[in-house]
């Protein structure tokens, strides 16, 4: 997880300090520190102060999730689609606000990046929530009607949400794929907002608080804190009030936090970054060499590859048509220049990565150097070769967090094939191949290994752009993500992450969920299956 915050040792006056929501109520935390979130255009700390919380608060916030979530096992899943539905419409009205915060805490473009791109995914993100709670197929309920057998997903208690810093809204703590989805199950949420944008998380959470108000949900549904202490936070995804944490941000932090909730057995879902490996097969490059370059330009650039998506390793044959691809693709990343990164700690660990990389044998192509700004970095293209992968692929295959790729040159596609082997889990993977055909019968080894190593695969495509969709899968094998089960997106799928099943054996119709009757009163179609009755998913 990138840290962007100017830590303050010494205790500011308590009234300069943003409060914290607990219970509905915005109150002062209990803290001992404080920090200041960073402007990335000019590395100057921003005015507002935030509280790191000390247990107290955790602990205050945990007895009113676990008040929330009793009361929240009775209400219906109507009105827990209002909510997440009214909620949307106040962050619609607020859109101007919320992006002019967003773009000053995290120097991502107002247009088209926040305006036009991730408001409006993150406000059809809470819409589809909300469509997943009114329908109900997501708890898959199953009835065995002659032995009185039946089961369903129900809510699993408190959820705890760690957010990323490259997402503000799509994946904030108060906005994002997480909070909605646990929400839609019957959730309540404790959000941890991240440092790099307090602001943008405090003035979601006011108008969450309104929505509560005006759709009657509990005063626990939502809170809010801004800092705790990393021992902290493992002592709470490990706490037994927790139902389940999602935490979407880098290794260290998440192997941390995965290792502390394993201690107690609690749920946890982490997403942690990726390689993201492309695969280009011989007869693209011949066919659309030059076309491809600008996409994986603007891939590698876009948003300065401040993405889970991004690619971070390119495959490619040594030949004519690649060498070609290499020359096109040095120049132009040659023009990209420096770009400003989320923060000071940021344009550091690109940095550290990109020497790293050096260190074990890779070329730096074009850049490697900070730009003149704070939080900058030059757009950076690194090269290596197969055989240098393979004799040292722990120390080649780093993720780089930022706006810079690795190409890896095969003398063949059978030395291509093996230098995929070493590759762990990535959230995706792209595989070009010609248009016309060429490529086809060369394909299945790749298509089985990239299978293997990833959780989406693209073709014909780069891998940073994610629909939200129900058919969406956004996850894949340790260490993009965990369990391999994992989607952050796609409805109602992504639900069933922050639920738990259970069995109803031998009871009595009145005393059943409503979804386990024999006669439940919606209308959604149920099929039988050996027997017994299931709801068929929309």
């Amino acid at each position: 997880m990138l840290l962007m915050t100017t830590i303050q040792e010494v205790p500011v006056d308590i009234a300069t300090v943003e409060p914290v929501l607990i219970n509905g109520q915005w109150r002062a935390a209990v803290s001992a520190e404080t920090f200041q979130a960073t402007d990335p255009s000019t590395g100057k700390p921003h005015r507002a102060v935030w509280p790191v919380s000390q247990w107290n608060d955790v602990d205050a916030a945990l007895n009113a999730a676990v008040a929330a979530a009793a009361e929240m096992a009775a209400v219906p899943r109507e009105k827990l689609a209002h909510f997440l539905e009214r909620y949307a419409d106040r962050l619609a009205a607020r859109g101007d606000d919320l992006v002019a915060t967003a773009h000053a805490e995290t120097a991502l473009a107002v247009k088209p990046r926040l305006t036009d791109i991730e408001l409006p995914r993150t406000l059809d993100q809470l819409r589809q929530a909300a469509s997943a709670a009114r329908e109900g197929s997501w708890q898959m309920a199953i009835l065995d009607t002659p032995r009185n057998i039946r089961s369903a997903a129900f809510p699993i208690g408190p959820v705890v949400v760690f957010p990323p810093a490259n997402f503000p809204f799509a994946y904030g703590a108060v906005t994002g794929g997480d909070f909605a989805a646990a929400i839609a199950a019957g959730n309540p949420v404790i959000a941890k907002a991240h440092p790099g944008h307090p602001g943008v998380s405090r003035l979601a959470a006011i108008e969450a608080v309104a929505a509560l108000a005006e759709t009657g949900l509990p005063a626990g549904t939502v809170q809010l804190l801004h800092g705790m202490a990393p021992s902290d936070g493992e002592r709470l995804v490990a706490d037994h009030r927790v139902g389940a944490t999602g935490f979407t941000g880098g290794h260290s932090a998440g192997k941390r936090l995965h290792a502390a909730a394993a201690t107690t057995g609690r749920v946890i879902w982490i997403e942690m970054g990726s390689l993201n490996p492309v695969v280009l097969m011989p007869g693209a490059l011949a066919e659309r060499g030059e076309e491809i370059v600008g996409e994986l330009v603007a891939s590698v650039t876009g948003s300065a590859g401040q993405f889970c998506t991004k690619p971070g390793v390119i495959f490619l044959v040594d030949d004519s048509a690649g060498d070609t691809f290499r020359r096109l693709l040095s120049e132009r990343f040659g023009a990209v220049g420096a770009q400003v990164l989320l923060g000071l700690a940021g344009r550091q660990r690109l940095a550290e990565v990109v020497d790293h990389l050096q260190g074990a044998g890779a070329r730096v192509v074009v850049g490697g150097t900070p730009g003149q700004s704070p939080c900058s970095y030059v757009g950076t293209l690194l090269e290596i070769t197969a055989k240098d992968l393979l004799a040292k692929p722990d120390r080649l295959l780093v993720e780089a967090f930022g706006n810079a790729t690795m190409l890896v040159r095969c003398a063949s596609l059978e030395e291509l094939a093996r230098a995929i082997v070493p590759l762990q889990g990535s959230l995706g993977a792209s595989l070009y191949s010609a248009k016309n055909g060429c490529d086809d019968q060369l394909l299945a080894p790749l298509i089985q290994l990239l299978v293997a190593r990833s959780g989406r695969l693209i073709e014909n495509r780069m891998p940073t752009g994610l629909a939200v969709s129900p058919a969406m899968q956004h996850g894949g094998p340790w260490p993009s993500a965990s369990p391999p089960f994992f989607s952050a997106v796609g409805m109602p799928w992504s639900l069933l992450r922050f639920a738990r099943r259970i069995c109803f054996d031998g009871w009595s119709q009145q005393r059943l969920p409503e979804c386990l009757r024999d006669t439940p009163s919606d209308s959604q179609p149920w099929r039988s299956i050996n027997g017994s009755w299931v709801r068929d998913c929309p």
